[in-house]
């Protein structure tokens, strides 16, 4: 059974190269704006990174990040890594009040607009 990761996507890049990608940042945004920030790739990073940092560290070291304003996006060669992250991040997507618990405890001053 393939962990649902909606609205993410995964993408085989190159062979044995994969990248995990985020285009579509509504609804979730709102809660980022009420946070008073910019709800797009570079957020998403910083909910992933603090993720892979202090939930899940079991993915460190398995997957790196570029983002751009518009695309959230992280990659490697461990695609089960890269779906373990898309599960854990859709949670947050559709958890309006989990995900403005993470921002308020990540910070809205260390995310990058």
């Amino acid at each position: 059974m393939t962990a649902n990761i909606a609205p993410f996507t995964i993408a085989e890049t190159s062979p044995g190269k994969f990248s995990l990608l985020l285009t579509v940042f509504e609804p979730a945004s709102a809660v980022f704006d009420e946070a008073g920030v910019e709800g797009g790739g570079y957020a998403w990073e910083a909910i992933a990174r603090h993720v892979v940092e202090h939930v899940a560290l079991e993915l460190q070291e398995r997957l790196d990040f570029d983002p751009e304003a518009s695309m959230f996006c992280a990659y490697g060669e461990d695609r089960d890594a890269l779906l373990e992250l898309g599960a854990r991040l859709a949670a947050l997507f559709h958890d309006r009040d989990a995900l403005a618990k993470m921002i308020g405890t990540i910070g809205p001053e260390n995310f990058e607009d």
